[in-house]
């Protein structure tokens, strides 16, 4: 059995953080990002998911962030095939744009609102953990699990 994995995109150092630190308190190996653009959809602009096996368990991803929005990245993933299910992704945003919400609730997503309501955010949690297969294997070649950071594609 492995550990689930969960993958943290926000250019915000200190998010980072303190999702990386509530999470591998859970038992999480984390993986961080400072842009959604390390996503392998968008650095190789493949038409579908060049991957065999899903990158990781669950997804958060900040909405404000440098080279393209956290729910561009959803809406891309959405498209073109994504692993992971959209019930284990959460877009977290400080906007109350109602649009906004609707598309990634229509694609299945979570919204958070920041500051996030940490009760509803273990929650969710807890729901993503009932959908884990951890015998299933995730895909390693986006990452460097020596420095736990997501590879950016050049």
């Amino acid at each position: 059995m492995r550990k689930p994995r969960a993958i943290v995109c926000d250019d915000d150092h200190q998010i980072l953080d303190l999702f990386r630190r509530m999470l591998e308190q859970r038992g999480y190996e984390v993986l961080t990002a400072e842009t959604p653009v390390t996503c392998a959809f968008y650095s190789d602009h493949a038409d579908s998911c060049p991957q065999h096996d899903r990158c990781t368990d669950i997804l958060i991803t900040d909405n404000s962030m440098p080279g393209m929005t956290g729910l561009e990245l959803l809406d891309i993933q959405h498209r073109r095939g994504c692993k992971l299910t959209s019930r284990n992704k959460a877009l977290m945003t400080g906007s109350a744009d109602p649009e906004m919400k609707d598309k990634a609730a229509d694609m299945g997503c979570r919204v958070f609102f920041k500051p996030p309501d940490f009760s509803a955010l273990l929650t969710w949690l807890q729901e993503c953990e009932e959908r884990f297969e951890l015998s299933e294997p995730l895909a390693t070649e986006l990452y460097q699990p020596e420095r736990k950071k997501i590879l950016v594609a050049k």
